[in-house]
């Protein structure tokens, strides 16, 4: 993916169709709420995506949302892609 499809995907939310809600999980992550951000980490396909989109939908929860990647080692890529994010997640801010 090159240009704006990727300038895009990186800033989109993926919505994985049929996850089960992983009401233990979702507990854990209630519980953590109070803080400004929750780091959430594991191997690559054990869930963390699915885990994290599936809770912002069954609490209808808003959110930034920013794919890191190898590419972020640019600074000013980096920024350019957070601007995008922001402006996204609140528009008229």
């Amino acid at each position: 993916m090159t240009g704006e499809h990727a300038s895009i995907a990186k800033i989109t939310r993926p919505k994985p169709a049929q996850i089960l809600a992983r009401k233990r999980l979702f507990r854990l992550l209630d519980t953590y709420r109070k803080y400004p951000v929750i780091w959430i980490t594991g191997s690559a396909g054990s869930g963390n995506t699915a885990l994290v989109s599936s809770y912002l939908d069954a609490n209808k929860l808003p959110c930034l949302w920013y794919h890191m990647d190898e590419g972020d080692s640019d600074i000013a890529t980096f920024f350019s892609y957070m601007g995008m994010a922001t402006k996204k997640a609140a528009p008229r801010r």
